[in-house]
Order: C-alpha cells, then structure tokens, then sequence
C-alpha cells in the first residue's frame, strides 16, 4: 500500500478521462462505461438534483489499478447507478491487486466522507474485489450487512454449441416454440438495430412494454430518457443494438443487447401483444428470440448474461443464477 494512492473528483471529469474506459473495457462490464453511467448520471442529476457524483482512481506508481464511481446523497453514499436500470456497480482492479484497490477505497470512505449509511447493490458474489471490497469493510467496522437481494443467470462459454447445452426436455422445448412459430409467419429474420434506426427500433420495443401493464408503464416512463440517451450512445461505439425478430418485415419481439468484451448482456425485451392475441395464442416470439440471441452468442464465443431476475424462463433457456449481493455498513 506505500505507493497506493486514490485521486477523486466530484462530477464527471474522471469519468470522461480517457483512463476510465481504457480501464472499464479491459477490467469492467458495460455498465461501469462512460457511455452508459452518464446517461445514467445525467437522468438522476435531473431527478434528484442534491445528489453528488463522485469517481475515484486507484494509482500506483502512477498507473491506474482500480476505479470505482459513486453517489452520494443526503449521507448516504452509494455506488453510482441505480438497482432499477444498473445490474453491476463497485469497484474494479486489475488482477492481484484487488485488496490493494478495497483497502485504499476504504480508507478514504471512513477518513474523507461525511456518509451516516452506505449501500453497496451491484456486486457478484463470487467475484474477488467484491469480497475484498466486503473483508475490507468488515475489517473496519462491526456495523456490516451482505445480503443476496437478487440473482443473475448466465450461461458460460459452449464448445459444442447452445442446443446440446440443454437438457433433452428443455432442446426439444426451444425447437417445437421456433418451428411452431415458423409455420405461422414463415421465414425469421434476426435484426440488429443500426445507429440511425436504434431510436425507432426502442420506441417500438417500449411500446410493446407500454401495452403489458401498469407495471412496465411507470417503468417506461420513468426512464425512456435515459435508455434513449444510453443507447445512442453504445449504439455509436458498437457497444448498444435493439435486436429485432421478424417475419415477413414484421417485428414481432425485440431485445436490447449490450455487447463488452466477451459478454453479451440482454437488458431488456419485450414482444408484440397485438400478435400474440387470441389467433396467435400458444407461439413465443420473445422466447424464441431470446433462444436464437443466446445461440448466436456462444456460437462466436462468448458469454450471453440475462442479468438480474432469475425468471422461469432464463432458467429453462439455460442459464445459471449467480448471486448478486448488497453491502450495507452504518455509523
């Protein structure tokens, strides 16, 4: 820790430094991106104008090993992003250095910030800074909480590819809802969106929200703004896509992919209740689109990540739940 140090700012000046996201793409997940934590920002600041952004390096020897961005609020200091529209927040370090990068955020929260409560959503259990974020905490204080709030199924890479990934029952499930759904409508076309179609490509998507119920309604409402705002952003760095399946040049279901490193992350869907009525009853255009986005992903590779919410049909598409925990200290 001799040559540890932590440079902070208030506003997002180290957030828009070319050293944040050089460290974000290489150590971090989309959500701990510039381009998807000011939108972010940008939206709470409106709504809630006595809140303070605050972004923090980790430096040694003048070479950056951890950051972490955080808000703070009425004494209580959180990680920046809210558990309604951010899935990861914390902190990040490169490899090795992980108690390094706890011990001097740590440090610096107990010695230069008037907090009262703090609480930390947005980490993996499994991960190792999160643990090392949590012994460091529980090192200083006895007033620690770590409770799972959530879960977030993935699926891992698949050599052999995502069908025979899947159990018997479950493979034989997926083909029956795509074939069903193919004699239908016909020929299935998978669309990603294109920088200039993005925002017509999210409005319908929201729409289709709109119109499942008062639930997703208020959701929609209170955040159109910012996932208009984040996806033009991603979208220009080919980081953000509403995918799109159709049948005929009908949209039918749609998703909004976030692509980082070797990660796909599905953040949100939704599909056309108007064809899913009564005539159509029994087919599954988002299913059927989430199976044909999870099979393009370990196809070239990658990890495909439903994020939080470990519903039924997550699980029955493959995925894993992992634990998502929430770090809570008083004084």
């Amino acid at each position: 820790m001799a040559d540890v140090e932590i440079i902070t700012g208030a506003g997002v000046d180290l957030l828009t430094a070319p050293s944040w996201d050089t460290f974000a793409a290489s150590e971090g997940t989309a959500f701990h991106t510039s381009r998807f934590l000011l939108p972010w920002w940008r939206d709470r600041l409106a709504k809630n104008p006595t809140s303070s952004l605050i972004a923090a390096e980790i430096l040694d020897s003048e070479s950056v090993i951890g950051i972490c961005a955080f808000e703070f609020d009425s004494g209580v200091l959180s990680f920046a992003g809210g558990r309604d529209v951010v899935d990861y927040m914390g902190p990040l370090a490169l490899p090795g250095r992980e108690k390094d990068v706890a011990a001097a955020l740590a440090e610096w929260m107990f010695e230069d910030l008037p907090w009262t409560r703090a609480s930390f959503a947005g980490l993996v259990c499994d991960d190792v800074m999160a643990q090392a974020f949590a012994d460091e905490l529980a090192r200083r204080t006895q007033a620690v909480t770590v409770e799972t709030y959530d879960q977030a199924p993935r699926i891992g890479p698949a050599p052999d590819g995502y069908l025979p990934l899947l159990n018997s029952k479950r493979r034989a499930d997926v083909l029956r809802k795509r074939n069903r759904l193919t004699e239908a409508v016909g020929e299935l076309e998978v669309i990603a969106s294109t920088g200039e179609t993005v925002l017509d490509s999210l409005e319908r998507l929201l729409t289709w929200k709109c119109d499942a119920g008062p639930a997703t309604r208020d959701f929609v409402a209170e955040y159109r703004g910012f996932l208009r705002a984040a996806l033009v952003e991603l979208a220009a760095v080919d980081a953000g896509h509403i995918v799109e399946l159709r049948a005929s040049g009908r949209p039918l279901a749609a998703a909004i992919i976030l692509k980082h490193r070797n990660t796909d992350y599905i953040y949100n869907m939704s599909y056309d209740l108007a064809f899913a009525s009564r005539d159509n009853a029994g087919l599954a255009p988002g299913i059927v689109l989430v199976s044909l986005l999870v099979e393009r992903s370990l196809d070239r590779g990658a990890v495909f990540d439903f994020l939080k919410g470990a519903q039924d049909y997550k699980l029955r598409l493959g995925g894993k739940p992992v634990d998502l925990i929430d770090i809570t200290v008083e004084r």
